[in-house]
């Protein structure tokens, strides 16, 4: 199956379980996994999306950090170049959506790419840590410059095998939530 067909059909299954319960807990679980490694204890400097409805709620993640004083950086992308770097987030108020409708930091922060931690987003992920994102590139391109740990929070129907190319870039982290 190619990544695109891939993509097309996990999207569907995030989206179909964002409607159901187990979502929740799923959700919880993984935040409870991520807030107990030791990557997240001695990060200081942190990198994390804000999510999607379908995809695993950062949002809580996100005030927990915030909560346990650490510097919260979420993407500032540039969608002409293709480009991507790491704008701080000092409040969950100061968010707005941008033209493709994906929140952005509104308020005037800190602009990095120096990070001690990097949780990584995607749609499909193989056990090595490979990923398929929604295909602009920006993550594999960001993090073939960039060293940092990095850890991505996803569901078991996520983890599928597909070829790998050359710029793809593995998490070294997969932390993994049962959904049924």
């Amino acid at each position: 199956m190619s990544k695109r067909s891939l993509r097309k059909e996990i999207i569907k299954k995030m989206k179909q379980f964002s409607e159901q319960e187990q979502k929740l807990s799923a959700d919880q679980y993984l935040t409870q996994q991520l807030l107990n490694l030791s990557e997240y204890k001695s990060a200081k400097r942190i990198g994390i999306v804000l999510s999607m409805a379908h995809e695993v709620d950062t949002y809580p993640i996100i005030s927990k950090m915030l909560n346990d004083d650490k510097n919260v950086y979420v993407p500032e992308t540039d969608y002409k170049t293709k480009t991507m770097s790491f704008k701080g987030l000092d409040d969950l108020s100061n968010l707005a959506p941008d033209d493709k409708g994906i929140n952005y930091v509104t308020s005037n922060t800190e602009i990095t790419n120096d990070l001690d931690l990097l949780i990584v987003p995607g749609v499909v992920f193989n056990n090595k840590g490979y990923r398929i994102g929604y295909g602009g590139g920006y993550f594999d391109k960001f993090l073939s410059h960039h060293q940092q740990p990095t850890i991505s929070l996803i569901y078991d129907f996520q983890i599928n095998d597909f070829e790998i190319e050359a710029h793809d870039q593995p998490v070294q982290k997969l932390i993994i939530a049962a959904t049924h």
